[in-house]
C-alpha cells in the first residue's frame, strides 16, 4: 500500500491550520485549562529563546492543562493525534526557525489576527519561564525593562495597572524588542558552554521567585457567553480584540 507523504514539520502552519489546531485546544476532547493558540505561541517562544533546550516531553502536558501540567487530551484515533502532534511540532519549529534566521522578523500572532490576545500571549511566555526559573528570574532582576511588556500585558497586577493608564498598544509593540534582547543574551549564554551541555541550567546563583501569571477570577472559555451580556460567544465579542481587553 502506498503511504501518503509524511508532512514537513518545517512548514509554517497556514491561517487555516492555526485555526484547526485552536478548535482542537478549545474542543470538548482537551481540558478546559488548555491552552488557545496565542498563549501557546507566547509559551514556546520562551522555551524557543530561553536558556536551555526543554523537550516536548516536558512542555507538552502544559499545552493540555496550563495550571497544573497534569491532565491530557483525548484523541478520537490515530489520525488524529498524528495531525494535532504534527501541527504542534510545526508550530514549535516555526518559531524557533525565525529566531535562528532573524529574530528581528519575528511578529506575534496578536498582531495577525485580532482574536488572538496579546494577554493570553503574555502569560504564556511567563509560563514558559518554569523550566529555568532561576536563570528567568535572575536575568529578570538584571534587566528589568526587558520583562516589563510581559508583566504588564499577562499579570493581573499588570493588566490593572495597564488598563489604569489606558497604555496596552506601547507594552505591545514593546514585546518584540524585548524578545531580540532575551534571545541574544540566551544565545550568547549558550554558545559560551562547553559541548554536550544541552538541557542543562545555567548556574547563576541563589534562586530568585519568579512573578506567575495569576488571573483574578476564574478563565472564561472562548466558547462561554461573553460576561458582557450581549450574547455572542466571548471570543466574538470582547475576546476578539489582539489589545487585552481588560487592560483598556
Amino acid at each position: 500500500m502506498i503511504q501518503p507523504p509524511s508532512p514537513d514539520l518545517n512548514a509554517k502552519l497556514s491561517p487555516a491550520e492555526l485555526d484547526e489546531l485552536d478548535d482542537f485546544l478549545a474542543s470538548a476532547d482537551v481540558p478546559e485549562s488548555a491552552m488557545d493558540v496565542a498563549t501557546l505561541e507566547g509559551y514556546l517562544t520562551a522555551i524557543v529563546v530561553g536558556p536551555q533546550t526543554v523537550m516536548p516531553s516536558r512542555w507538552l502536558p502544559w499545552v493540555w492543562d496550563m495550571e497544573d501540567g497534569q491532565r491530557d487530551a483525548t484523541f478520537a484515533n490515530l489520525d488524529q493525534a498524528n495531525r494535532i502532534m504534527g501541527l504542534l511540532m510545526r508550530f514549535w519549529n516555526g518559531i524557533a526557525r525565525a529566531f535562528m534566521d532573524d529574530p528581528a522578523s519575528f511578529e506575534p500572532i496578536f498582531w495577525r489576527e485580532a482574536h488572538w490576545g496579546a494577554a493570553e500571549w503574555s502569560e504564556g511566555f511567563i509560563l514558559g519561564f518554569q523550566f529555568s526559573d532561576e536563570a528567568w528570574s535572575l536575568l529578570a532582576v538584571g534587566q528589568p525593562t526587558w520583562f516589563t511588556p510581559f508583566l504588564r500585558l499577562g499579570t493581573d497586577d499588570g493588566i490593572g495597572i495597564t488598563r489604569r493608564i489606558g497604555d496596552a498598544e506601547r507594552w505591545m509593540n514593546e514585546i518584540e524588542p524585548s524578545l531580540v534582547k532575551i534571545h541574544a543574551y540566551w544565545k550568547e549564554q549558550r554558545d559560551r558552554q562547553p559541548a554536550g551541555l544541552v538541557g542543562d541550567d545555567f548556574h547563576l546563583g541563589g534562586r530568585k521567585e519568579v512573578v506567575q501569571a495569576v488571573r483574578g477570577g476564574p478563565k472564561i472559555g472562548r466558547n462561554d457567553s461573553c460576561p458582557c451580556g450581549s450574547g455572542k460567544k466571548f471570543k466574538k465579542c470582547c475576546g476578539a480584540d489582539g489589545a487585552p481587553a481588560s487592560a483598556r
